[in-house]
């Protein structure tokens, strides 16, 4: 396996393994917390700075993104200069990135400032799994310590609602930033002391033009993928941006696999572990992050909840799928990992299925439990996920590997948001009925978003204001039944998919 990095570079000090995996974790958990805590601060930030349907999007969207196109880049770069330098950059970047979008006074502000948090995380996420997997070599202790890395991962997206919703309701949106800002200053010099140089390969390739173009192919084609059913979205716009996407990064394999020294290892592709582990990063996480999305926006804008009370109906999801992850090693140890993965894809398909016919208005014990029954099954789906494609990997292509499962993830966060937004925009608009004498008051963007009809109501006033605002919180109601089905429907046919891609006679892949 190689030396451990928890031995100093002259091998003569040994650093408690378990003080480097709290280090990395506090380093991580603002980066997983920041893909969902804008969730409930949404409608109150909507309502502040005044940002469109779309504009709320790209806010929300543009973190996952743009760190999906930075995350293999920064991953190969800590292979090669060293994860604890990368580490420290990142934590930095993040933390400035932080005070930038606390301070902003308009929605393009917020969203330049999303993309840098971005190249902060996608610094900071790939190098953790890395240190693990070189920090751990005991194989026993490093599944336990990639449970916890899942667990704080799943319960970070899980419980950045939570935050969000404590932070608006007794200070302001402003804060869901600014709150990171202290943390990091802190985890910086422990990053610093208590973390070795450790292993890396300054041999390496790491080709500034190759990054630049795996960056524009990623963020070109899934904005193709979000922007083709987008209502006023001209067709041939997402078709010329996802055929420039798709060329960008078929020219980006290429040149990697006539590389004399590549930045990505094309064999960490052709291992169907890999494959099959960033399959598993990818769905739930587009099914978990969209379906906290939909909930935050009905919870406030429907049912008139606080924040911090929308934040407090979803705990129940937060903790099931952040206790999932430790105890998901043992389950697949004694009954395999085919049956285990495959159960809880059905358990948490069914749960999608029974949620679609519950009434968020208020929390019952049939709702409760099957929040929980949802939160531990995609819990675990994702940390058997992170099992297999990091004990499918060299110690010294734990960058890049990490890289992979970070980039399913955040392409999960930011296309499972894009889908969700656009399947309920227009489940909505078919839903969002108002007498025709209002129609010449209400734009066709407003009759498509909840938000963006709210805002106009506010500007109305009167009984106008009323009947729209009545008009779109039935439809916004109406509208989840729809997408759950559709959550739950996608898992279904996941679960059939590995019936035939997992092995038969093998306990674990």
């Amino acid at each position: 396996m190689g030396e451990s990095l928890a031995m100093s570079g002259k091998g003569k000090t040994k650093i408690n393994d378990w003080l480097i995996l709290a280090i990395i974790i506090t380093a991580l958990t603002p980066v997983t917390i920041d893909a969902t805590i804008l969730h409930v601060a949404i409608p109150t930030l909507t309502l502040s700075i005044g940002a469109s349907g779309n504009e709320v999007l790209w806010i929300i969207d543009t973190y996952p993104l743009i760190m999906a196109g930075l995350l293999l880049p920064m991953g190969v770069l800590g292979d090669k200069v060293g994860h604890k330098k990368i580490l420290i950059f990142g934590v930095a970047i993040f933390a400035l990135a932080s005070l930038f979008a606390g301070l902003s006074t308009a929605p393009i502000y917020l969203i330049l400032s999303r993309a840098l948090l971005a190249l902060g995380g996608s610094m900071i996420m790939p190098v953790t799994l890395a240190i693990i997997r070189q920090t751990f070599t005991d194989e026993e202790k490093c599944g336990r310590a990639l449970g916890v890395w899942a667990a704080v991962g799943t319960m970070g997206a899980a419980i950045g609602p939570l935050i969000g919703g404590i932070l608006v309701e007794h200070y302001s949106w402003e804060a869901v930033f600014l709150v990171n800002i202290p943390l990091l200053l802190i985890v910086i010099p422990l990053i610093y002391f208590g973390i070795p140089k450790g292993i890396s390969d300054p041999k390496k390739a790491w080709i500034l033009k190759d990054a630049v173009l795996l960056l524009i192919g990623v963020i070109t084609f899934v904005y193709a993928l979000k922007s083709v059913f987008k209502e006023g979205q001209p067709i041939w716009i997402s078709l010329i941006a996802g055929i420039t996407g798709f060329i960008l990064l078929r020219w980006f394999f290429k040149k990697q696999q006539h590389s004399a020294l590549p930045m990505l290892d094309i064999s960490l592709l052709q291992d169907r572990r890999i494959l099959i582990g960033m399959l598993l990063c990818f769905v739930p996480m587009a099914v978990i992050v969209g379906f906290e999305f939909l909930l935050a926006q009905e919870l406030q804008f429907v049912h008139q909840m606080t924040p911090i009370n929308a934040g407090l109906f979803m705990l129940p999801l937060a903790c099931s799928a952040a206790v999932a992850g430790p105890v998901t090693g043992p389950f697949i140890k004694r009954i395999g990992f085919r049956k285990v993965l495959i159960a809880v894809l059905a358990i948490s398909s069914i749960s999608f299925f029974s949620l679609s016919f519950h009434d968020f208005s208020s929390m019952s014990v049939s709702l409760c439990c099957w929040l929980i029954s949802l939160g531990f099954s995609l819990g675990m789906i994702l940390m058997a996920a992170t099992t297999s494609i990091m004990s499918a990997t060299p110690i010294d292509k734990a960058g890049a590997a990490g890289s992979m499962e970070s980039i399913a993830y955040e392409l999960g966060t930011g296309l499972g948001i894009a889908f969700f937004g656009i399947i309920l925009s227009q489940v909505f608009m078919g839903k969002f009925i108002i007498p025709e004498e209002l129609l010449s008051d209400v734009p066709k963007q407003a009759q498509s978003s909840i938000s963006d009809a709210l805002i106009l109501a506010n500007s109305l006033g009167g009984s106008k204001a009323d009947e729209i605002r009545k008009a779109a919180m039935i439809a916004f109601e109406g509208a989840h039944n729809g997408v759950l089905i559709l959550a739950g429907s996608f898992l279904a046919i996941l679960a059939v998919m590995m019936v035939f891609l997992l092995p038969k006679d093998e306990k674990t892949f």
